[in-house]
């Protein structure tokens, strides 16, 4: 019996509908809008991430309409088969034996949320670490293993603008967590936590696709390796154990003050800027 059979079907309290492919942006805004819904009807932690990703996929979009990438062909290319890794995981997380594409590092990541004990910050930098710092390499080394020299402007300025929308989230969270809120006040701007851990993934999931490119007969082994080191820093994120002291209490705070009603939240955090709906094209 295989580890799908095995395991338990999730039974959400909202039927999951099964994402379909995603070929370009429009079909990954499609299906992130419908994990979106779901989650506010199930009142689902799974959209933290989501909502996140919606924010990062419109932001790209509007990117390259105004031409900052090399390669726009390829970019819209990229964007539908980096996303498909997540909705593929979603699908098999959901139809266990059905769907195939349920690595580790999103398992720890959905199973995570069943538990009810993370904030809505955990639940996103534990999905930003499963689809930085293990999806993007998988799908940098497969797309563009000859060149990823030229290629690596373009990926920095994909994970530039996954950062550049952290700071609109955390305005909103902020107004869901009073002690976020409290805990941005005091401390110093040169500490920005999440972009600091962002730029890790990034450096990481880089080096990670130059050693698939170079080494492609030890492809299993390192990305046995990438994904064991992403899924025990997923878990890390969502569960610090309690011997780390200071990180426990903090996300205790955080928690104890932190609005529990999942569905308003991602309703406020779903809330986009115009000019990321609509933008100018060069």
């Amino acid at each position: 019996m295989d580890n799908a059979a095995q395991r338990a079907v999730p039974n959400p309290s909202v039927p999951w509908t099964p994402l379909p492919r995603a070929e370009n942006f429009d079909d990954v805004m499609r299906n992130l809008d419908q994990v979106i819904d779901w989650a506010i009807k199930a009142d689902s932690t799974i959209g933290y991430f989501a909502v996140l990703y919606r924010r990062s996929t419109l932001a790209c979009r509007a990117a390259i309409r105004r031409g900052e990438f090399h390669d726009a062909d390829l970019m819209h290319r990229f964007g539908a088969v980096f996303a498909q890794r997540y909705f593929d995981a979603l699908n098999a997380y959901f139809r266990p034996g059905e769907d195939e594409g349920l690595t580790l590092p999103w398992e720890v990541v959905f199973c995570g949320q069943e538990l009810g004990h993370s904030t809505m910050l955990q639940h996103m930098v534990a999905g930003l670490n499963a689809h930085i710092q293990f999806d993007l390499g998988v799908v940098t080394a497969e797309m563009v293993p000859t060149a990823l020299q030229t290629f690596e402007e373009d990926f920095l300025r994909i994970n530039d603008l996954v950062a550049s929308q952290v700071g609109d989230m955390l305005r909103v969270v902020d107004e869901l967590s009073p002690t976020v809120r409290r805990l941005r006040w005091v401390m110093p701007p040169r500490q920005k936590l999440i972009a600091r851990v962002l730029r890790k993934f990034r450096r990481s999931c880089w080096l990670f696709a130059i050693y698939l490119a170079l080494n492609p007969h030890k492809a299993r082994e390192q990305t046995v390796n990438q994904m064991a080191w992403s899924s025990a820093l997923c878990g890390w994120y969502l569960h610090p154990p309690e011997y780390w002291r200071l990180t426990p209490t903090i996300i205790r705070a955080i928690s104890k003050r932190e609005s529990r009603d999942t569905a308003a939240n991602l309703k406020a955090l779903n809330v986009v800027p115009d000019e990321l709906l609509n933008p100018p094209t060069s």
